[in-house]
């Protein structure tokens, strides 16, 4: 919960604060995207943009904000100042330094003034049980294998020790990370494992450390052992935007919910586009249009299904993950494809952004606080 009635009154405060420090701070001009406040101070000249919301910030809305600043129309901008009256996400930062993002700085506003955000990235929030996540479908070649590894790369970028377990009888996530992968920490600190497991491997105790386990399930339903797919507290359903396959596509995932539903009545169930092509911005509105209709009825019935807007989260098509796994022909190490392309990786960004808006959008974490402060017995 913010401190303020509203983003008027956050924004007024802000400009105050400026003011005090030697900047002719002005609000931006009514109906203005992309920045709130105009900074000027010598040669400096900032954008500045206040998120007054009682969530975190999250990875999604700074790439937004960087995306503005790399517009024409922020040429004259110098740099960005993106404050939060209720902090970041860990993924804020993990984005911050996986990109190498100079010319944006975080603030928080805490105890009546800007605290700004010294480069140390914090630890990653205490987990106080496992995560279970599926990446389910009742069909084969949409992305499962991808997802599961790359979601669990992007856990690990924000610190924690992810599991993958292969349900999957084609065993492809073994082929493509082996037993696993190390992803270096933050600023020379200690990084987090990423551990390949068949589901016979896979015992609690043996993993003290690990607090989040993820499994690339298999599309054949009955090969997935039922034990796993009770503790899922999320489940990802990969599609796609395929005109001819949009009726098939949601009937699929109609399947792969009732398959769920009949062992796990709690998990939230989410569907996200996967090889999503976001030039495409037309033919997409018609088709993400056509295929959440498909599910608006069974989201009205069960309020823990979800279709994941495309346009706020998707994996978009890239080189890097369409040749993920060339590492095999080239008998290089195991890897991600988090490699970068022109000083970016979209797949890292894509899959940060699906880490938080998944944390975001369920009350697991909530839930599990709730759990661990009710008396025993």
């Amino acid at each position: 919960m913010t401190q303020f009635e509203n983003t008027s009154a956050f924004k007024a405060v802000i400009l105050q604060h400026f003011e005090q420090d030697g900047w002719t701070a002005t609000l931006a001009p009514p109906n203005t995207l992309g920045y709130d406040i105009e900074l000027v101070r010598g040669s400096e000249y900032v954008a500045v943009q206040v998120k007054h919301q009682r969530a975190k910030v999250h990875a999604g809305q700074l790439e937004k904000f960087i995306d503005f600043l790399e517009r024409p129309a922020a040429a004259k901008f110098t740099q960005g100042f993106l404050l939060s009256a209720s902090g970041f996400t860990a993924s804020v930062f993990t984005y911050m330094r996986t990109e190498e993002v100079v010319d944006v700085a975080l603030g928080s506003f805490k105890d009546n003034q800007i605290v700004w955000e010294d480069g140390d990235i914090p630890q990653p929030p205490p987990r106080a049980q496992l995560t279970y996540i599926g990446v389910f479908t009742c069909k084969g070649g949409v992305g499962k294998t991808t997802i599961s590894a790359h979601l669990a790369g992007a856990f690990a970028l924000n610190g924690y020790d992810v599991v993958l377990i292969d349900l999957d009888r084609q065993s492809n996530l073994r082929k493509l990370l082996g037993d696993g992968v190390y992803i270096p920490g933050r600023r020379g600190g200690l990084g987090a494992t990423i551990t390949v497991l068949n589901h016979t491997e896979w015992r609690e105790e043996e993993y003290p450390d690990t607090r989040v386990v993820i499994c690339d399930c298999s599309p054949e339903y009955d090969a997935n052992p039922e034990a796993f797919i009770e503790k899922f507290n999320y489940c990802l359903i990969p599609t796609t935007l395929n005109p001819l396959g949009i009726n098939k596509n949601a009937d699929v995932i109609r399947r792969t919910f009732a398959a769920v539903r009949r062992i796990n009545i709690n998990a939230e169930l989410f569907v996200i586009v996967n090889n999503y092509h976001s030039d495409e911005s037309r033919r997409n509105e018609v088709l993400n249009r056509i295929l959440k209709t498909e599910f608006e009825t069974l989201m009205a019935d069960d309020s823990k299904c979800h279709y994941i807007d495309p346009e706020t989260v998707a994996i978009r098509f890239s080189k890097q993950l369409l040749y993920w796994g060339y590492h095999i022909v080239e008998n290089d190490k195991p890897q991600l494809a988090f490699r970068e392309v022109g000083g970016r990786s979209l797949p890292r960004t894509d899959f940060l952004k699906l880490l938080d808006y998944l944390e975001d959008h369920t009350n697991i974490e909530a839930a599990k606080e709730k759990e661990a402060k009710a008396p025993v017995g």
